[in-house]
């Protein structure tokens, strides 16, 4: 129990905890091991009203608390990370929208929530990622429309989405306020490519995207020409956050597999519990769930009271991910064979477990961003 979160929300907590369990578990190996997209957990997800949470009731929402979603996504990952990411592209694609966006694509989030569209945030480029400088795609203004030329990859969600928001050049000018964003609906000008497989993750459809010319009309750019960038910079802030608490829930999973196993498992007729070494993992599991959430929901109460939070939302992303790895790692070690055999929730979340480093901003990238910060102090 976090002390500065409220009855309420740790009664919400053991709601979706429930909800998690009874619903998304018996789902989570069917998703790794198919590479299948979870529909049917999307659409418990939908019909339970979890989509709907952190969204104004006006667009369709039930709680525009941010708090109640981070909560969510961890109880969600403790027991399934591929759904988790979609809680994880459903905050990029609502915060972009609820910030930035006009009322009409702001209502597009009523769609959302009742899980009969699928969102995808279209950034990566094949030449990098984080850095937004380096896009490539270029939108050249044409009448009352953008032709949009370039192409993406390792876009979540790429294969099964319905709406788009996509970043392009608008100008070779200015380095800063050159990009911009764009609404984009699925069409036929979209080209996707082929499923790329990976390693963990392996139910969310990621793919890569071509478009040649593809013309967006100028009502669906997103905010005004150049904003790009802080769109950008001010969506992740509060989606590393999203991301932070589906590591920390895997890594809580961890934690509870690693725990049971050094009980119940005997060497020398003694529960490995007993021995140094495995205190010394289980311990570090431990301090690392407990300082994440501090991390994690003090951010987040920043956020919610709309103070500065990108500085702690930029340690919890690169703290929360780098210790999920070490753990997910020290879990294996702790069930030896049987934490890398096929069919365990361990061996499933040690794959998982890495995506989490890169995804929204690599951990080099978070130490970048924290020297800046450094700098203007």
């Amino acid at each position: 129990m976090i002390f500065f979160l409220s009855p309420e929300l740790e009664e919400f907590r053991q709601k979706i905890r429930r909800f998690s369990e009874t619903n998304l578990e018996k789902n989570a190996e069917r998703w790794d091991e198919n590479e299948e997209f979870p529909y049917d957990s999307l659409k418990a997800l939908a019909e339970e009203g979890i989509l709907s949470i952190g969204i104004p009731e006006q667009y369709g929402g039930s709680d525009p608390s941010k708090l109640k979603e981070l909560i969510a996504t961890e109880e969600i990952a403790r027991v399934d990370p591929n759904t988790s990411i979609q809680m994880e592209i459903k905050s990029l694609y609502e915060n972009t929208l609820l910030l930035f966006g006009s009322e009409g694509q702001k209502n597009t989030l009523k769609e959302i929530v009742t899980g009969k569209k699928i969102p995808a945030f279209a950034f990566t480029e094949p030449s990098g990622g984080t850095d937004i400088s380096g896009i490539k795609s270029i939108a050249k203004k044409e009448n009352d429309k953008y032709l949009i030329t370039g192409s993406k990859n390792f876009i979540t969600n790429a294969l099964v989405a319905d709406y788009f928001i996509l970043f392009a050049k608008t100008s070779e000018n200015f380095r800063e306020k050159g990009f911009s964003a764009f609404f984009v609906k699925k069409n036929e000008k979209l080209k996707i490519g082929k499923k790329i497989r990976q390693t963990g993750i392996r139910g969310s459809a990621i793919s890569s995207l071509h478009y040649e010319n593809m013309p967006v009309d100028e009502k669906d750019m997103i905010g005004k020409e150049g904003q790009g960038v802080k769109i950008f910079s001010s969506v992740l802030e509060r989606s590393r956050l999203i991301l932070s608490a589906g590591s920390l829930g895997s890594m809580e999973r961890l934690y509870e597999e690693s725990l049971k196993f050094a009980n119940n498992r005997k060497s020398l007729e003694a529960p490995l519990l007993n021995y140094q070494f495995i205190q010394y993992y289980l311990s570090e599991m431990l301090k690392d769930i407990e300082a994440s959430r501090l991390l994690i929901y003090n951010a987040a109460m920043l956020m919610e009271k709309g103070l500065p939070f990108g500085l702690e939302s930029t340690l919890a992303k690169l703290y929360v991910t780098e210790a999920l790895v070490k753990n997910a790692n020290n879990a294996v070690q702790i069930m030896g064979g049987y934490g890398y055999t096929k069919g365990t929730v361990v061996e499933r979340l040690a794959r998982d477990s890495h995506a989490a480093t890169f995804g929204l901003g690599s951990s080099e990238a978070m130490r970048m961003l924290l020297t800046r910060y450094m700098k203007k102090n």
